[in-house]
This record gives C-alpha cells, sequence and structure tokens, in this order.
C-alpha cells in the first residue's frame, strides 16, 4: 500500500497542471504589444502611441507652442474632405512610430484632433498625390 501511495503522489507531481489561468505566456504579451490599431502606409501605431501623439499635440496647442522649432501642430483644413466624427476647427500633429513627436523631420502620418482635444482621426501622405493626404486604416 505504501508502494501505492508514493506511487500517485510522485504522478500527481509529474502531471501538475498551472494554478492560475490568469497568466499569459511571454509570446502573448508580445502580440499585444504590436496590435495595430491604426496603420498608415507601412507603419503600424498602438492606441498607446496614437493618444500620446494625440495628447502631445493638444498641449501644445492649449499651450500656443510648437513642438522644437516646428510649426507643429497646426492647423488643418481638411482640403481633402474627410468626414470625421468630432467637429472642427482641426489640428494636425505628427504620427511617429519612433515615439512622440518633438521637431524635426514630421515624417508622413499625422494625428488630427479638434480644438477641443478630442481626436479626429489619423491622415498620411503616403499614397497620396502632391501634398495631399488620404486615411489611416484603422482609424476612429
Amino acid at each position: 500500500m505504501k508502494f501505492i501511495s508514493s506511487l500517485l503522489l510522485a504522478a500527481s507531481v509529474a502531471f501538475a497542471l498551472p494554478t492560475s489561468v490568469t497568466e499569459a505566456p511571454a509570446e502573448s504579451v508580445e502580440i499585444v504589444k504590436r496590435q495595430c490599431e491604426v496603420q498608415c502606409g507601412s507603419n503600424c501605431y498602438t492606441s498607446d502611441e496614437v493618444a500620446a501623439a494625440d495628447s502631445a499635440g493638444y498641449e501644445y496647442y492649449q499651450s500656443g507652442d510648437t513642438a522644437g522649432s516646428s510649426t507643429y501642430p497646426h492647423q488643418y483644413n481638411n482640403y481633402e474632405g474627410f468626414d470625421f466624427p468630432v467637429s472642427g476647427p482641426y489640428y494636425e500633429f505628427p504620427l511617429l512610430t519612433s515615439g512622440t513627436y518633438s521637431g524635426g523631420s514630421p515624417g508622413a502620418d499625422r494625428v488630427v484632433f479638434n480644438s477641443n482635444g478630442e481626436r479626429a482621426g489619423e491622415i498620411t501622405h503616403t499614397g497620396a498625390s502632391g501634398n495631399d493626404f488620404v486615411g489611416c486604416s484603422g482609424t476612429s
């Protein structure tokens, strides 16, 4: 009987199941970090990256300042006629894959917000003709 008890104890240790189902494997955490909320050309932006650009742009707008020696944020006139979910006037601020814009080259992508700080959407020069913009996919 002692032998069977020892065998059962060894088997239960060998086949122990995880005690928590809330722990996610490291691979799934990486997948979450890479998920796009917005795709502008070949650039993928997470919701945190878009929110950070929107917030920074609106903070500059409220203070009457610009990022570095740039002209951003500045008024966006919507010559392309986008149907944004919030009313204007609109302002554009660079959206970068390398972090929040602080001056220098703005790249092709922009977050658009209104004078109340409401996010209107995201636009890009990528795929547009001339100096026009096209909408990014997944925009709100």
